[in-house]
């Protein structure tokens, strides 16, 4: 006898046609459409939520990373800050130095030529033509001079505040300008602007936070020596409307005048390259 599940199983139906039983074979049934579309989404489900899981963790793990990397970078950066600020300050301390060296040998190199051509001058005869060419320096600002004066002041309103107070409040260069203007007016024989010596070949004007005399660059306060009388050129500046109104309340503007006996103009820095201010002139025949 066969065994059991060797064969189809069979069922017994009539036939419509004739009456007779035959025997049908049941084979599996194949999954409908529904199903396969139910079973498709079903596998596109778990990858989507596969794949967000792994998005989400990837994620989290780079913001880990980023942070430690971050606080990493922080520390350093507190760590390295009083370092670098000491060693900013030795090599300021340096380039002052440096500074102040290379100005007093370049003061006793002009020294020296101007010993030079004295001599030279006096060996053939031209004490006249020495005594011009003296006055013409003086009068173009090439040696330093010395006499009563008065030192004015200008700056900034104490603890200015950008969001709360006026642009009339601070320095700005056509300041400078007038007050050089006023003293002019008033007699004076000479300036300087934070120990720059101003000429006829100086320019003022703003740079941002900063104002630019000769080639330098220049930050409040502002010390404006000028010689001459002392009373008429203080007088000149306390009369001036412009800095009343400047200094009224709210504005605040810093206006100082001090009247002295004595003050000191120096040299025009960059007498040795003058050639860079008359480049563009040419001569007349």
């Amino acid at each position: 006898m066969p065994a059991a599940g060797l064969f189809p199983k069979t069922s017994r139906a009539s036939d419509m046609s004739g009456g007779k039983r035959k025997n049908s074979v049941r084979f599996p049934a194949r999954p409908s459409a529904a199903l396969k579309e139910r079973f498709s989404r079903l596998v596109k489900g778990r990858r989507f939520q596969q794949n967000a899981m792994m998005f989400v963790i990837m994620l989290l793990f780079g913001i880990i990373i980023m942070n430690h990397v971050v606080s990493v970078r922080a520390e350093q950066k507190k760590s390295s800050l009083p370092q670098r600020y000491k060693q900013r300050q030795e090599d300021l301390a340096k380039y002052e130095e440096r500074y102040l060296t290379l100005l007093a040998e370049n003061e006793m190199l002009n020294q020296k030529k101007a010993d030079v051509i004295a001599d030279y001058l006096a060996s053939q005869g031209l004490e006249n033509l020495l005594a011009e060419l003296e006055k013409i320096r003086i009068m173009a600002g090439f040696t330093e001079v010395q006499g009563p004066g008065i030192i004015l002041t200008l700056d900034d309103k104490p603890k200015f505040n950008n969001q709360l107070d006026s642009s009339e409040s601070i320095v700005h260069d056509g300041d400078i300008r007038h007050a050089v203007d006023l003293l002019k007016e008033a007699g004076a024989a000479a300036f300087s602007i934070n120990g720059l010596r101003y000429t006829n070949i100086t320019s003022i004007y703003c740079i941002g936070p900063t104002i630019r005399c000769n080639s330098e660059r220049l930050t409040p306060p502002y010390v404006i020596t000028a010689l001459g009388a002392p009373a008429a050129l203080a007088k000149a500046i306390q009369d001036d409307q412009i800095f009343n109104i400047r200094q009224s309340p709210g504005i605040d503007l810093v206006v100082k005048v001090q009247q002295e006996d004595q003050v000191f103009i120096p040299a025009f820095a960059e007498a040795d390259d003058i050639g860079q201010f008359i480049d563009l002139l040419e001569g007349v025949k």
